[in-house]
């Protein structure tokens, strides 16, 4: 989905770390569970209903978001959630022509109504 919207979820210290930069660069890890390494995105916004059980992750890692335009050189990750979540196998970085928004992520969602 060239030119779509897709966010990266994360808690204040990854937050902090990737906006103090001026191309976004997500460090790429091996997630717990049987996923591959990797540095993970969605296609569900911060408006999202049960948005934590959905991508499987705790709500503390849901505290900040970053929106940027899709480029389709992501992976769909294996299974039904491959309709919603992909993934870099290296860092991943998203130069300012691509970056929509960030910040917390009711800010955000409120931003992208």
């Amino acid at each position: 989905m060239p030119g779509g919207r897709l966010f990266h979820y994360t808690d204040d210290e990854g937050y902090q770390a990737i906006s103090s930069q001026r191309v976004w660069v997500f460090e790429a890890s091996q997630p717990s569970g049987d996923h591959p390494f990797g540095a993970y995105f969605t296609t569900l916004g911060p408006g999202t209903r049960n948005l934590a059980k959905r991508l499987r992750i705790a709500k503390r890692k849901l505290e900040f978001v970053f929106c940027f335009t899709d480029q389709s050189d992501l992976r769909p990750l294996r299974g039904a959630r491959g309709e919603f979540i992909f993934h870099s196998r290296a860092d991943y970085a998203v130069t300012k022509d691509r970056q929509v928004c960030h910040g917390p992520r009711d800010a955000v969602a409120e931003r992208l109504r």
